[in-house]
């Protein structure tokens, strides 16, 4: 019995090992998509295709983040509230395609008499995303899917995604938000207990209502009547404007994304894939470095010389996955450590600031 145990014990380690790896892959992956989506956003007048890059880019962040957290990645902070008319309408935008993909409509209805903020409106997205997914998947071509948002009070929000389906099985009605078991073919069951449970440690609450025909979920949301003072404060991107930047990186999707990004920003940018590449630099010296661990792994800190050399005032900034953060051995020869995956601005936000005066 100890034998099996060990090895059913190794097994889960096993298991979670593959999984931080895929979730760390699919938020790279995203790191990548919403660079671009900013990249192509910069360069589009057309209404209709800032609406849909902004979407995109809105669903694409929350799966970032989402994968961030999983793996024990640190987020881009957010706004704390926002109007839940505003977080619907994304909702509801965001699911469109794959609505009128299956000939179901998506409507969205709002009996709120008047603006309504909640917080916490990112777990409001994930939880809205599950449920309506869910809804088309179940809804017959030529139906529709409604998301209502009703205020019974000052303290809370209703959203209601109601659907044309036949409904849940009496059998599953009690236990559908918290046993996973799935009846669509390709689903695992996991979606609706998990959501329960998020509203749950949010102050919210999760509900089937109704059980069909059509059926009826009800999430119950922590409202608020003002917006906090609290925001970002914004960091001046101009101090990069003239400024060499070196990139030490050798994933090429990445480096591309580090350099489209600085450059839209005035900054000019030399990049080494190689320690063979960083030995041979010349020119002027640089005013900041971006330095990917993977490119110098065999000797890091005769690398971090060299960039030093190269870059003899400016901060030296390492861009790294690694779980631990930057090594011992070379933690007094960097300033700080951007975690991979990341979103662009969180380099730009960290140079700004180690480059102010």
């Amino acid at each position: 019995m100890k034998a099996r145990g060990a090895r059913s014990g190794g097994q889960l380690a096993s298991d979670s090992v593959e999984l931080a790896g895929a979730l760390h892959e699919v938020s790279n992956a995203l790191t990548v998509v919403l660079g671009w989506l900013d990249v192509a956003r910069s360069r589009s007048e057309d209404p209709a295709l800032l609406e849909a890059i902004d979407v995109a880019r809105s669903h694409a962040r929350l799966g970032h983040r989402l994968a961030r957290t999983a793996i024990g990645g640190s987020v881009v902070d957010e706004e704390t509230e926002r109007a839940a008319l505003a977080v619907a309408q994304e909702a509801v935008l965001g699911v469109t395609p794959e609505a009128r993909r299956r000939g179901v409509g998506v409507r969205l209805v709002n009996r709120c008499a008047r603006e309504a903020l909640i917080v916490d409106p990112s777990a409001v997205s994930q939880i809205l995303l599950n449920l309506l997914l869910n809804a088309i998947a179940y809804t017959p071509e030529g139906a529709a899917v409604t998301l209502s948002l009703e205020q019974p009070d000052t303290e809370q929000i209703v959203f209601a995604v109601t659907d044309d389906g036949p409904g849940v099985d009496p059998e599953r009605a009690d236990t559908i938000l918290t046993a996973p078991e799935s009846t669509r073919r390709g689903g695992t069951g996991i979606g609706l207990p998990h959501s329960r449970s998020l509203a749950e440690v949010c102050g919210g609450r999760l509900e089937l209502t109704s059980a069909g025909p059509g059926a009826r979920f009800e999430l119950c949301w922590p409202a608020t009547e003002e917006r906090s003072g609290a925001r970002h404060p914004n960091v001046s991107t101009s101090i990069l404007g003239g400024t060499r930047v070196l990139v030490v990186e050798d994933d090429f999707a990445v480096r591309t994304l580090i350099e489209l990004g600085l450059e839209a920003r005035g900054a000019t940018v030399v990049c080494a894939t190689t320690v063979a590449e960083l030995l041979a630099l010349g020119g002027e010296p640089f005013g900041a470095a971006l330095v990917d661990l993977s490119p110098i792994a065999e000797d890091p800190r005769a690398a971090l010389d060299v960039v030093r050399r190269a870059n003899p005032t400016g901060p030296i900034v390492v861009i790294s996955g690694s779980p631990t953060g930057v090594p011992e051995s070379v933690r007094d020869q960097v300033h700080a450590w951007v975690r991979k995956p990341f979103e662009m601005r969180e380099v730009i936000d960290t140079l700004c600031t180690l480059m102010a005066p």
